[in-house]
């Protein structure tokens, strides 16, 4: 985020914020308060309606149970009674002003009268909403049942409804029956009725009607807030470009000298003040850094170029002192180079084994010269002392934190492994030799076994060439076989280029 913005973001934050955080605390008090007061209102509306339904209900049972116990009821199997009764019921019916019917069932559920006279002796399931027993006024023994279905229907004349607020049923089932519309938000409050706890009451009110004057409140709100933060910006962005562009100007050439790596760049700002000074400032540090990196990348180079010296110097006392052939780390270094870029390997990873491969019998300089340099074939405890130079050079190395001298170490480690898994020192196999001891490998061997030595004399070139093809999985990774081969012309340029000179090689 750049410093221009961080200054308008300032200016915004310690203008804005404090206000912003205050309106907002009074306008959730005001929500509070109104939601309050509107639930409440709610509340005693929808309590005065609960009442007048369980009023409702209640003089409902009364008159099913004067009707039950009345002695017309106890002749309810005689003879022209059922019209009778029903006439009762019907009238019933119509003093409630309701839908639905009364009936009057025997225990084999037979309707034996009812308001609905079309439904007399008739057998039927019907859904009560109440029922009362009907009882013998001398034995007490219950003869029949009174009940009464009572559409949802009859609960409308209860709910004022508007466009903005209704009520509507819930059930004990979660069910919901007589609910006018879905509004996308709502306030709801809720009530059971004491007459029939199974059904609940709840009444609506559409939340954007019902918090009509806060929004009305929060749009003026909004609208002042984004013109204060409009003036506020313009002012910030003012006071960013007015006052704060030398520092942008400073920060845009510190950016692009450290892009392009051009110290020679400067800021000019004809200034007196402190934003003067640091420019100055500024100009002399950049001509500072400009002098030092040269001296840097000129020192760097003279380490480096001694760093390899060193190391190819270190890699041919290894070779001097078990009188290996003069040239012979000049060429394991070609070859190995040579591999490594037909492999795959990139140009300066390669250049950096080429540099590092010298050193693979570094380890030879900790081999006692008795061993070292005998002429003929090594007994049991000989050779498991000569085999130890490839772990003695890699301790030597291993400690290093130059990238040079630790891939010399994994050389040096790993350049008598075979692939097959039968080298060492550790018995490394396939993929798991690293690639840098698999390249030095066959580049040491080759030229090993074209060269003389104290107890042999140099192969002919058929016989190395024959001895590698049967080795190809064996002791030499099959890619790198293929590779040798595929560029055989270029090994033996190498070979021709840096061939000893007669005499200059140890005896």
């Amino acid at each position: 985020m750049s410093f221009k913005l961080k200054t308008i973001l300032l200016f915004l934050g310690i203008s804005l914020i404090p206000y912003a955080l205050s309106m907002f605390l009074l306008g959730n008090s005001f929500r509070e308060e109104q939601h309050e007061a509107i639930t409440k209102e709610m509340k005693s509306e929808l309590q005065m309606s609960v009442e007048r339904i369980d009023q409702s209900f209640t003089t409902l049972q009364k008159d099913m149970l004067f009707i039950a116990k009345s002695e017309i009821m106890n002749d309810m199997y005689t003879q022209d009674l059922d019209h009778r009764i029903s006439s009762t019921l019907l009238a019933k019916k119509n003093d409630l002003k309701m839908k639905g019917d009364f009936y009057l069932l025997d225990s084999n559920q037979k309707i034996i009268a009812s308001s609905d006279f079309s439904s007399i002796s008739k057998t039927k399931r019907v859904e009560p909403f109440f029922t009362v027993p009907i009882r013998s006024n001398f034995t007490q023994k219950e003869m029949g049942k009174l009940i009464v279905t009572y559409p949802l229907e009859n609960f409308k004349p209860f709910f004022s409804n508007s466009v903005h607020r209704h009520y509507y049923i819930v059930h004990r089932d979660g069910s919901i029956s007589l609910r006018p519309t879905l509004f996308n938000e709502s306030l709801k409050v809720a009530r059971p009725l004491a007459s029939k706890p199974t059904i609940t009451i709840v009444l609506e009110e559409e939340k954007e009607f019902a918090y009509r004057l806060l929004y009305k409140y929060e749009q003026w709100f909004i609208l002042f807030l984004l013109g204060g933060a409009v003036f506020i910006s313009a002012a910030a962005y003012y006071v960013a470009t007015g006052l704060i562009r030398p520092i942008i100007t400073l920060s845009n050439t510190a950016r692009k000298i450290t892009r392009t790596q051009d110290y020679t760049q400067h800021v000019t700002l004809h200034r007196n003040d402190e934003i003067g000074q640091l420019s100055d400032a500024f100009n002399s540090m950049i001509n500072g850094m400009n002098h030092a990196l040269k001296e840097i990348t000129t020192l760097n180079k003279e380490i480096e170029d001694t760093q390899r010296e060193v190391v190819f110097t270190m890699g041919s006392i290894g070779e001097s002192r078990s009188k290996e052939t003069g040239n012979h780390v000049k060429r394991v270094a070609e070859y190995s180079k040579l591999l490594a870029l037909y492999y795959g390997l990139d140009e300066s990873e390669a250049e950096m084994l080429r540099q590092a491969s010298p050193m693979h019998d570094i380890g030879k300089v900790a081999i006692p010269d008795a061993v070292l340099n005998k002429p003929g074939r090594f007994d049991e405890q000989e050779r498991r002392i000569m085999d130890t130079h490839a772990t003695l050079g890699y301790e030597m190395l291993k400690h290093s934190a130059r990238p040079l001298l630790l891939m010399a170490a994994t050389v040096a480690n790993e350049h008598h492994e075979k692939w097959d898994g039968s080298g060492y020192p550790r018995g490394l196999k396939g993929e798991n030799i690293h690639i840098y001891g698999r390249i030095t490998a066959l580049a040491d061997v080759f030229d090993a076994l074209g060269s003389d030595r104290v107890y042999k004399k140099a192969w002919e070139d058929e016989r190395i060439f024959t001895l590698f093809k049967e080795e190809r999985g064996k002791h030499f990774d099959p890619t790198l076989i293929d590779i040798f081969f595929g560029h055989l012309e270029e090994f033996l340029t190498i070979r021709d280029r840096l061939k000893d000179q007669e005499g200059l090689h140890p005896l």
